[in-house]
């Protein structure tokens, strides 16, 4: 078997002494070329022995460390949503759009509702449960309400249920593509509801009314959404809310006011905490006698023109028009305030403004009357 020219020592320091002595000899007989050749391979060769010495260790003294060879797994843990600072006035950063409150808005139906007669006005279901509440001047100078109502909170009926008119689709195109329950309309505006972008729930297309679908009839808010389900979720329509103190400048002293049509009106009492709801002269009520109330109210004053159909009599539906923009005086906390409206087109949001400034609301339910 060959032997290793490099000797093993075996305790004898001399030997390995020698070894040294004639490789130094040999190198200093070389030539200087030589010399310089042999340093150069030295170096390398040593080079490569500590890389590989290191590579070896782990670059840790010969031990291997958790950090190099084995990282920590990658959490599953779902991070925590983030925390919403809250806005002026204690609310979240994203309370319900049409109401305020920290309850998240659900999905959408608008629901038509008859306001003629005391009779009739009697019978009215649900208004109370509504977030937002339309005042609409209809034909003779009459009106109707529509009431719109989120899927988190539904009272248990709706109604009487009415007709549709022009006025309802620029309304409703801001809030997206929405259940709408109406009972009827003129052969005129049928084709322009059957092509609108809304869920049209009517005595045709939902089993559910009451009575057949003929007057007066009411609807389960509940069960339209459950044939209905793909509604919009409340969106942005243009209101602001701040509440009390937080209310804004400039707003008067106005405890009760009366909002009159050629044959109809509203008239609102502020009681402390709340405005108390009339309608014709007398006391508004609705679920078998429930006086209705509201928190804020807005009279938005539009322009109002004749309709595009008519019923065959001369007192032909009007139309009144939503899009634009005008005055408006915004009634909250027992006051008024004076304001500017706009919507620019008939899906944008219509913002009130005060001064130049959005004029925010007491986070509650809202009635819009829309008046000349």
């Amino acid at each position: 078997m060959a032997q290793s020219e490099f000797p093993s020592g075996n305790g004898q320091s001399g030997g390995l002494e020698r070894w040294f002595t004639d490789r130094l000899r040999w190198f200093r007989a070389l030539d200087k070329r030589f010399q310089i050749a042999a340093a150069a391979g030295l170096a390398i060769l040593l080079a490569g022995v500590a890389v590989l010495s290191l590579s070896l260790s782990g670059g840790n003294g010969g031990k291997q460390t958790d950090e190099t060879v084995n990282p920590p797994p990658i959490s599953r843990e779902p991070s925590a949503a983030p925390v919403q600072p809250p806005t002026p006035g204690g609310l979240p950063a994203s309370p319900n759009p049409l109401t305020g409150d920290v309850r998240p808005g659900g999905k959408v139906l608008a629901v038509k509702i008859d306001n003629v007669g005391a009779a009739t006005q009697a019978r009215q279901a649900g208004l109370n449960s509504a977030d937002i509440v339309y005042a609409i001047r209809v034909e003779g100078g009459l009106s109707r309400l529509m009431a719109i109502y989120d899927s988190s909170h539904v009272p248990t009926s709706v109604g009487p249920v009415r007709s549709a008119r022009e006025t309802d689709l620029p309304i409703l195109a801001a809030y997206g593509k929405v259940d709408f329950a109406y009972s009827g309309a003129s052969n005129g505006f049928l084709p322009d509801l059957a092509k609108a972008n809304v869920f049209n729930v009517t005595p045709s297309t939902y089993g559910g009314f009451s009575n057949g679908g003929s007057s007066p009839t009411f609807i389960s808010p509940a069960a339209v959404f459950a044939q209905f389900p793909d509604a919009a979720v409340a969106p942005d329509i243009g209101l602001r809310f701040a509440d009390a103190p937080n209310t804004p400048p400039g707003g008067t002293s106005a405890d009760s006011f009366v909002v009159r049509m050629p044959a109809a009106s509203f008239g609102f009492s502020w009681d402390g905490s709340k405005y108390l709801v009339s309608t014709d002269g007398h006391a508004a009520v609705t679920d078998s006698g429930q006086r209705d109330t509201t928190t804020n109210v807005i009279v938005q004053h539009v322009n109002i023109v004749p309709g595009r159909f008519t019923d065959g009599l001369d007192n032909n539906a009007v139309l009144s028009r939503t899009t634009g923009s005008g005055n408006a005086d915004v009634y909250r906390n027992g006051l008024v305030y004076h304001c500017t409206w706009s919507k620019p087109t008939d899906s944008s949001p219509t913002t009130y403004s005060i001064n130049g400034s959005p004029m925010t609301l007491q986070s509650g339910r809202t009635w819009i009357v829309l008046a000349s």
